[in-house]
């Protein structure tokens, strides 16, 4: 059995997480989490309670996930409606954990550019504050880092399909990732510069296992050390050896983030 320990990864108090619980079912090659090991986690439904993406409850008001689940949702008819919070089996677990909030807007950041996949961050704004419980806590967003070096062992967490072209998981699950330089994620043997990885993003990706995100798990965290640092944009499959998922850099993004939820009120 295989743990992966996060130390002192702030979740309103200094918290060490033990995710994985053993040999279980998968994001690609990834565990089951210790139920409500990862507080912050949101899972972002249409109106009907269908998976849309992941996403971070980053404020009691606040949730953080990407741009493209506002307009290219693995349902394509269907749109983020509801964030439910504190949320581990979606169908067996009592619901007495959970707190589910309507939307009240989604803010994109401005430049964003779905072509490009660049700038694919977006907060969204519950419409009513959640309680702070032991099931539901807040991640604080990043201080600002020059980058996060090749080599440097994250994770990421979700709902999504436990492989392509599958069915989202019921429980959540999380894969141990290893940060992948953006030079080398440019190359020919990966993403041959289309699209362009750039200082805003970061790759994060398998080894021979094949391990990492798939389809709905978009919105959710990359988690390396002690920080939260990512978001969960594309890959060019799931669970590709040359096609690792692509993040969107948070610390690149702090500013506009707090200047976002200062401004809304």
């Amino acid at each position: 059995m295989t743990y992966f320990r996060v130390l002192s990864l702030w979740v309103g108090t200094v918290l060490p997480l033990y995710l994985h619980t053993g040999d279980c079912s998968e994001i690609i090659n990834g565990k089951e989490v210790v139920p409500h090991s990862l507080p912050f986690m949101a899972r972002l439904e249409d109106d009907k309670g269908n998976l849309v993406c992941g996403g971070i409850l980053i404020n009691e008001s606040w949730v953080l996930t990407a741009a493209h689940c506002r307009e290219r949702t693995r349902f394509f008819s269907h749109r983020i409606k509801k964030v439910n919070l504190g949320v581990h089996s979606v169908k067996y677990e009592a619901k007495a954990s959970r707190q589910l909030v309507a939307v009240k807007k989604h803010v994109p950041h401005p430049d964003y550019n779905v072509a490009e996949f660049r700038h694919d961050v977006m907060l969204i704004k519950l419409k009513k504050p959640v309680k702070l419980t032991d099931t539901v806590k807040v991640i604080y967003l990043p201080k600002p880092a020059s980058d996060v070096p090749a080599g440097t062992q994250c994770f990421a967490a979700g709902w999504g399909d436990t492989k392509e072209n599958g069915d989202p998981s019921d429980v959540l699950l999380s894969v141990n990732v290893t940060a992948i330089d953006r030079k080398k994620c440019n190359s020919p043997d990966f993403y041959k510069s289309y699209p362009v990885i750039t200082g805003g993003m970061l790759c994060a990706g398998y080894g021979q296992d094949k391990a990492g995100t798939c389809q709905g798990d978009s919105g959710g965290p990359l988690v390396c050390r002690d920080a939260l640092r990512g978001v969960v944009s594309f890959a060019g499959g799931c669970g590709r050896v040359n096609r690792p998922t692509v993040y969107t850099f948070i610390s690149k993004y702090t500013d506009w983030i707090t200047k976002t939820i200062q401004t809304s009120g």
